[in-house]
């Protein structure tokens, strides 16, 4: 039996919205804004978003964003010890904002 994935109409919402602020964008001469996948890509958004609710989207993209900061300013094996699925978005926030804070100086 095939299992059934089922989307927010939130994350739906949040994807259609940045496909049209993309599309919008990309109008612009010499300029491109990448795209989600269509929310129809039901394949890619259950391995991306195995819940299908924007609030999983959200911490999942914060989450990566404090390693991809961390591993940029520091290392990638530095960023991975830090387990960021075991931190409050809270510290993740205050992490992020300390590496650009510092690298801002």
């Amino acid at each position: 039996m095939q299992k059934v994935y089922i989307m927010s109409g939130a994350l739906h919402d949040f994807i259609m919205n940045q496909r049209r602020e993309a599309e919008e964008f990309s109008k612009q001469p010499g300029s491109f804004m990448g795209m989600m996948p269509h929310p129809d890509k039901t394949e890619y958004w259950s391995e991306r978003v195995p819940t299908g609710t924007l609030e999983e989207y959200k911490r999942i993209e914060l989450e990566e964003t404090a390693y991809y900061i961390t591993a940029d300013h520091t290392s990638k094996s530095y960023a991975r010890s830090l387990d960021f699925s075991n931190w409050s978005d809270e510290n993740i926030n205050r992490h992020i904002d300390n590496i650009v804070e510092r690298n801002m100086l």
